[in-house]
């Protein structure tokens, strides 16, 4: 293994971060020397260090989370041959799938996933460490795009779900489940991941796509301002609606006005295996909401959308092109 070289990037998260007190704080950050030591031996002569980021998870953004991406692709370009990312598991599931959306590489990347920190009771953060980066070094981890790894399992980034914030096994594939594990020394993948096409001229993601979950009634107010704010125009809308696709009626002028206006407005269902359905043509159903040019986000969760679209707008997508590849699922 000697020969083949890793890239281990610290992301931040909480399993970044130090213990005072019993209490997790980004003050106190773990030494990249300390996160060294945690290295099975027969890997550390594999392994380079890249101490980027100890900021807590929930503070990325889209742009963050790109700019995340381009240092990952410059260790690949610097000769590296997998990359590990070692960050906290609040966001990983959008995190990841960004990354999936915009890696162009056959090299492997890794999301190493866990709840706690070293030295929390019941954390297994040096176990899943050493799973990502034995996993990135193996023959079945090439070609794959980016692959999660948590709690001994190997998901696709396409498909991971955090389903709990505590215990080892708060991660699932939400169609597919887990595609493959680490098993007596050994990396196995017994199904590959589905993945959207690949883009690869370089771009930047759109900023400002926002996501609104439909709910009993809920939800005027913050069209009556994403409508109104001329000042900060947003790029772009993902609406999680009711069952199959379908909003509040109250709903509908403002999504009109949205579309009116040039703003990529894209639906999907807001249940956790959901997906939009073309078979009511009631008040705010989806097929009514087609009519005017609402796009439909198929079986895409609504974080999946919203990442997918704002790579789309990016990427300079226009109406039916945009449309074919949030349905390339």
């Amino acid at each position: 293994m000697a020969d083949q070289n890793i890239s281990l990037v610290i992301a931040g998260g909480e399993i970044s971060m130090g213990l005072a007190d019993g209490i997790v704080t980004s003050q106190q950050p773990v030494s990249a020397e300390t996160i060294q030591s945690w290295i099975w031996p027969e890997l550390a002569e594999s392994v380079r260090l890249v101490d980027w980021s100890h900021q807590p998870s929930s503070h990325y953004s889209v742009r963050m989370t790109a700019d995340l991406v381009e240092l990952l692709s410059q260790q690949v370009e610097a000769g590296a041959h997998a990359v590990v990312v070692f960050c906290g598991s609040d966001a990983v599931e959008e995190m990841a799938y960004l990354a999936d959306l915009l890696w162009v590489y056959p090299q492997p990347l890794i999301f190493a996933a866990t709840h706690a920190p070293a030295g929390v009771p019941g954390s297994d953060a040096l176990t899943v460490l050493n799973e990502a980066l034995f996993t990135a070094l193996s023959r079945e981890a090439w070609g794959q795009g980016v692959l999660v790894c948590a709690g001994g399992q190997l998901f696709a980034a396409s498909d991971i779900v955090e389903y709990a914030d505590y215990g080892r096994l708060g991660f699932a594939g939400n169609f597919r489940g887990a595609i493959g594990a680490i098993v007596a020394g050994k990396v196995h993948l017994w199904q590959a991941p589905k993945r959207s096409k690949i883009f690869d001229a370089p771009f930047t993601p759109a900023r400002n796509v926002e996501l609104l979950y439909a709910s009993l009634g809920a939800g005027e107010r913050f069209l009556q301002l994403l409508t109104g704010d001329e000042g900060n125009p947003i790029d772009g809308l993902v609406i999680a609606g009711f069952g199959g696709g379908h909003v509040y009626p109250a709903w509908v002028p403002y999504l009109k006005a949205l579309v009116r206006d040039g703003v990529p407005v894209v639906v999907v269902s807001r249940c956790l295996r959901g997906c939009v359905m073309e078979d009511s043509s009631f008040e705010g159903a989806f097929l009514k909401l087609k009519e005017f040019g609402v796009m439909n986000g198929g079986f895409l969760s609504p974080l999946q959308a919203r990442l997918k679209l704002a790579v789309g707008i990016g990427a300079n997508l226009k109406s039916e092109e945009l449309q074919k590849y949030l349905l390339d699922q």
